[in-house]
């Protein structure tokens, strides 16, 4: 006997399930990266990555992540702060003779302040060769041009509330990023440096520039300034076809939520004003994105991020990426799921996601991943189609 299942939810239910403050730390497997390339260690709690930073724990990150925290032991200290401790000082050393910091104060570090987005991204740029000096950026812009230069993805790094899950993601991604007037990563420059084993780096490497290639495909999506979608989910119970989930959107016209006006069933409409309340509470700054880039990130659509990547293919115009859980990112998509007929759905194992890719854009993806509520097990598929008509 085939089932079916009818469900109604808001486009405030799909963003607001994106929101990722709603959410506990979600990089854990950037920090296990690290940790590989011997560039990253946490502490005898463990990663500890849902709390925030502190600069002193920033310059040890920065300093293992450009693998020199064997030279920084062998210096003596002789920077101007009197405020560090021990343990402190030889990476606090190095960084400051390498011209990466100039402190809180002429004779200050802080390391017990909090470290901010705008800080750890101004490490993130010198350490790539970036200088206010040569005017690549200045300090109080430095996490947008970090934005700029490939190091913060806005769909990852929330620069409101900075946690050493975002250090982790941040430094992850900045390994991809070719430092200023080279030609390879700089993870490429650890290794031909001897920071990095040439055997553990290889696996990065490869997927980088796999990575490199599609991000280069899909470049015209920031070029978008509207877009719609147009998708739907279908899924098979024990076996069976026909069980559907129909997705009903709202159409919100003010700021706020409102629960009126229905446009149509199966239709997602990304110009719709609804996304505007949500942007804030996810990780961008809303004054230096596009509308079409907000919301695509914000629904889940957009290119894929670095930190999320675990394995990466092609064929044809088509890219797929294997997630080993299924990433905060697009649970919005499914965060209506959980809704039907009350049952409390669990997505079990890996996900993937393919994107179809024409004229440097994406036209189409579709979600994949199993599911289970009580004695039901479903195979889902959450698909969209792309309409980037200028």
């Amino acid at each position: 006997m085939k089932k079916w299942l009818r469900l109604a939810c808001t486009g405030a239910v799909l963003a607001g399930a994106l929101t990722v403050s709603a959410f506990a730390a979600d990089y854990a497997a950037c920090a296990s990266h690290l940790e590989d390339l011997g560039l990253f260690r946490g502490t005898e709690q463990g990663y500890e990555l849902d709390r925030a930073p502190t600069r002193a724990e920033a310059a040890v990150m920065l300093v293992r992540l450009l693998g020199a925290e064997g030279e920084a032991q062998q210096l003596e200290y002789s920077a101007p702060f009197t405020d560090l401790e021990g343990w402190e000082q030889p990476y606090v050393q190095y960084l400051y003779e390498n011209r990466l910091t100039t402190g809180a104060t002429e004779t200050t570090f802080e390391p017990e302040d909090t470290c901010s987005a705008q800080m750890y991204a101004a490490f993130l740029l010198r350490a790539l060769g970036y200088t206010e000096a040569a005017g690549d950026f200045t300090y109080a812009q430095a996490a947008t041009a970090a934005q700029d230069y490939g190091v913060y993805d806005p769909a990852v790094i929330d620069t409101a509330e900075f946690l050493r899950d975002d250090v982790a993601a941040a430094s992850y991604t900045a390994l991809s990023v070719a430092p200023k007037g080279a030609e390879g990563t700089l993870l490429d420059r650890l290794v031909q440096e001897g920071a990095v084993e040439a055997e553990a780096a290889q696996p990065y490497q490869a997927l980088f520039a796999d990575y490199a290639d599609y991000r280069a495909e899909v470049a015209g999506m920031a070029e978008l300034e509207s877009f719609s979608v147009r998708g739907g989910m279908q899924a098979a119970v024990n076996g069976e076809e026909g069980y559907q989930l129909t997705v009903r959107t709202e159409d919100y016209t003010t700021v706020g939520r409102t629960d009126s006006t229905v446009v149509s069933e199966g239709t997602l409409t990304m110009e719709s004003p609804a996304v505007e309340p949500y942007t804030e509470a996810y990780r961008m700054d809303a004054a230096e994105q596009t509308k079409a880039q907000r919301m695509a990130m914000l629904y889940g659509y957009g290119a894929v991020p670095l930190a999320l990547v675990e394995e990466i293919g092609q064929s044809g115009s088509s890219w797929t990426f294997t997630f080993s859980s299924l990433p905060q990112m697009y649970q919005g998509q499914m965060g209506a799921l959980s809704r039907s007929g009350g049952a409390a759905w669990e997505i079990l194992g890996q996900s993937t996601l393919t994107q179809s890719v024409s004229s440097g854009r994406i036209t189409s993806q579709a979600l994949t991943m199993k599911a289970a509520a009580a004695e039901l097990h479903a195979d889902i598929t959450v698909t969209g189609e792309l309409d980037t008509a200028q």
